[in-house]
């Protein structure tokens, strides 16, 4: 990892309240899917922690930001930076998705707005030939990642709990089919939808399988990003392990969701 920084380059609204922030890092080692970095935000007076961003890479040095509005003062100034700003970032940190050779049939799965990480791993695998299907779930139809601005060769499916897109009711209802059809899921969102899609993966498929099933840890807070501060350690039948080390990304058969 490395200290460096980061250039905004542009900004572009994708959908209402869905910005999209590009930023220019040439020192910055490409990240995969899952790393992140941390970013100072405002001064380190108004926000003491950097705050963990996860980015999208892309061709020449750069990578992008899907950025939401948020109560968190630092993600709020975030939010608010233009082409021309830089920003101070450390990383990249952690393991990323993995996505091996033989993968042909990706599904990605997340039950939250917060879900860019996914996007990385989308076009890792679009490149490397892969079918993906991503399938999104939230309270409305505001809620989920815009249809418009996927690749058309991705398979899109929606769950709403008021019924605004797609199928009414949590997103879970729409897998056990998928899960079938698939050579690997990654999954970013809450325990509740890593416990619920563990437990569908045994019924459709037999059993938990190593090496199918990886979830993002985001729910520990990924303060230092070095394991010195044993904030963000989860819980493995083995002990602990340390989020920003060792994961954010884990194979969920090895976590204990509780």
């Amino acid at each position: 990892m490395i200290q460096t920084e980061a250039r905004v380059v542009a900004k572009k609204t994708i959908a209402p309240a869905w910005w999209r922030l590009t930023l220019a890092a040439p020192e910055l080692p490409p990240p995969l899917p899952g790393q992140f970095l941390l970013l100072r935000c405002a001064d380190r007076y108004t926000c003491y922690l950097r705050r963990p961003i996860f980015p999208t890479p892309l061709p020449q040095a750069q990578f992008t930001l899907l950025l939401r509005p948020d109560p968190d003062p630092g993600l709020a100034w975030l939010s608010a930076r233009q082409p021309g700003d830089t920003l101070d970032v450390i990383g990249p940190l952690g393991r990323g998705f993995p996505l091996p050779k033989n993968v042909r049939h990706l599904l990605l799965v997340s039950d939250t707005p917060a879900m860019g990480p996914l996007l990385g791993q989308m076009e890792r695998a679009i490149a490397a030939g892969a079918a993906v299907t991503l399938a999104l779930g939230g309270s409305r139809a505001s809620a989920l990642y815009p249809v418009a601005a996927l690749p058309p060769v991705v398979e899109y499916q929606a769950a709403t709990l008021d019924g605004s897109l797609g199928y009414r009711g949590p997103v879970t209802e729409l897998l056990p089919d998928l899960l079938r059809w698939a050579d690997m899921t990654c999954l970013v969102g809450s325990t509740l939808l890593y416990r619920t899609v563990r437990r569908q993966l045994e019924q459709a498929r037999l059993r938990a399988e190593a090496n199918f099933l990886y979830g993002l840890v985001a729910d520990s807070p990924l303060a230092c990003g070095m394991g010195a501060c044993l904030s963000c350690a989860v819980s493995t039948p083995h002990g602990f392990k340390l989020a920003c080390v060792e994961g954010p990304v884990f194979d969920l058969t090895e976590l204990e969701l509780l």
